[in-house]
């Protein structure tokens, strides 16, 4: 009861794990159903001081074409640390989409058990792939997803088929990261939620908090250990002090930045995509 005491209202602003949703697609489908779907930028453009960041492409310098990322923002919305981690991104030479599924929708219940909730994210996300294979600044065959927290759990997912079925798409992630995300949520006494899936077949790193007290890495052990004995391609990393939230900092719900942590995490998603 302590660890749900912890986690307060964002497990419900989670809700949408696809293998419990599974079981209840009309559920899933409702969830979806509840927002219409977004419109992202038609031009890539250079990220300058005054750009509107939210569901806009945003290139690197040169013609292309240039891989590319869609970037999954937190349970709490786009802010300024999403527009640093674009920033990282563009200067490692990708093309960024991203995504803001709460603004065009007026949601402000930020990690509440109401409004846009997971599933409508997670389409969100192969929505941007969708259009992001359209443009012709892209290379079409190298989309990848970055997500921070709520989009960490939409980058566990994306690994597996599981999800692209669910949401009606015939597209993939090439590869996907997630920062301070977790494998599986404890919502005792409903049934786990689980994010990383057996049947991963996409690479997939995970980047974790030691001293996470919203998504505990634990979650993660022995299961990331056991899908890459079985030769799933599942990779990871633990940060043993850091903080959820770790590239942004809110003394209310812990999160403590560390430029460290975010350089280091930065560093090895990039050479992550790139290997892939």
């Amino acid at each position: 009861m302590k660890r749900i005491a912890v986690l307060g209202g964002l497990w419900l602003a989670l809700l949408g794990a696809p293998l419990a949703w599974a079981q209840s697609p009309s559920i899933y489908g409702r969830a979806i159903a509840a927002y219409p779907d977004l419109s992202f930028g038609n031009e890539a453009k250079e990220l300058g001081l005054f750009s509107s960041v939210g569901n806009s492409v945003f290139k690197p310098g040169g013609a292309g074409p240039f891989p590319a990322v869609v970037l999954a923002h937190t349970c709490g919305g786009l802010q300024a640390h999403i527009t640093d981690r674009a920033k990282d991104l563009l200067a490692a030479g990708f093309v960024v989409l991203v995504l803001d599924a709460y603004g065009p929708r007026n949601h402000t219940a930020y990690c509440q058990p109401r409004g846009v909730l997971a599933p409508r994210v997670y389409k969100d996300a192969f929505d941007a792939l969708a259009h992001l294979s359209q443009m012709k600044e892209v290379d079409a065959d190298r989309i990848y997803l970055v997500g921070l927290s709520l989009g960490s759990f939409v980058a566990s997912s994306a690994a597996s088929p599981v999800l692209a079925r669910l949401v009606g798409s015939d597209q993939r992630f090439r590869a996907t990261v997630g920062w301070y995300g977790s494998c599986t949520l404890d919502v005792s006494p409903y049934p786990m939620w689980q994010f990383l899936h057996p049947d991963t077949d996409r690479p997939v790193l995970l980047l974790l908090a030691g001293k996470d007290t919203e998504t505990p890495v634990a979650e993660c052990f022995p299961l990331v250990e056991q899908l890459k004995a079985e030769g799933r391609p599942v990779d990871w990393h633990v940060y043993p002090e850091a903080t959820h939230g770790w590239d942004k900092s809110d003394p209310r719900r812990g999160y403590v930045y560390s430029a460290e942590t975010t350089q280091d995490a930065m560093r090895r998603t990039v050479e992550f995509l790139r290997r892939h």
